[in-house]
């Protein structure tokens, strides 16, 4: 019979091996490897500052979630993803998460919109700060509050494991100042749109946030200050 005390272990080493698969997943993002490239285990050993068996349990994982592929005899190589499935997982993610957007809207509280304010506030600080694991956590949240306001949640569940796939497909660019500016921006605008009721806004900025990766090199926002 299992113990609680083993039942609370296990579940401990689960989430550090989530956090530590979500940090070298945003470091295949902004393509500290390229895709295509079979990932070393004692670099990674160094890398993440733990044992080759946490190494193989962080290399399960992301292979679990189509990050990277396992090759029999060679080992993990970061997986490539082609540009039409690139579009297809955006297509599928407007779908989804404007069609999300009422129902967030029609559910929402005052206290609901000050959550998504103060991730906004709290993403906007990570990024002025450079830190990385915040950045990620941050924006996570940001967007998982968000959705929870739909009021469905195998809805909601869809929405996050489809946001992940996008991730991975898009690559973030939080290490690209345009890129992060806009993100931030976006985050505050869809809260001011939740605030007026404006649907047709709310569903724009949906919309903007999922394309932005097609409009790397424009210059719109101003940059980030600090108030």
């Amino acid at each position: 019979m299992t113990s609680p005390s083993d039942s609370d272990s296990r579940k401990s080493q689960q989430e550090r091996i989530e956090q530590l698969a979500n940090l070298l997943q945003h470091d295949i993002m902004i393509s500290r490897w390229q895709t295509g490239v079979f990932l070393r285990q004692n670099e990674l050993e160094r890398h993440l500052s733990v044992n080759r068996f946490t190494v193989r349990q962080v290399l399960e994982e992301l292979t679990k979630r189509g990050v990277l592929e396992h090759v029999p005899y060679k080992g993990h190589r970061i997986k490539e993803h082609s540009p039409k499935e690139r579009e297809q997982i955006t297509e599928t993610r407007l779908l989804l998460e404007q069609g999300a957007c009422r129902k967030v809207m029609q559910n929402i509280t005052e206290a609901g919109m000050e959550l998504l304010q103060q991730q906004a506030i709290t993403f906007r600080a990570s990024l002025l700060s450079g830190d990385t694991q915040s950045q990620i956590e941050s924006n996570f949240l940001f967007h998982k509050y968000f959705y929870d306001f739909c009021g469905n949640p195998f809805l909601a569940e869809e929405i996050r494991l489809l946001r992940e796939k996008g991730l991975r497909v898009s690559k973030p660019g939080w290490h690209q100042p345009m890129a992060s500016e806009r993100a931030c921006q976006e985050h505050f605008a869809m809260v001011e749109a939740l605030k007026n009721k404006d649907l047709l806004r709310l569903e724009h900025l949906i919309y903007l946030h999922l394309t932005g990766w097609k409009r790397a090199s424009e210059t719109e926002y101003m940059p980030i200050t600090q108030n």
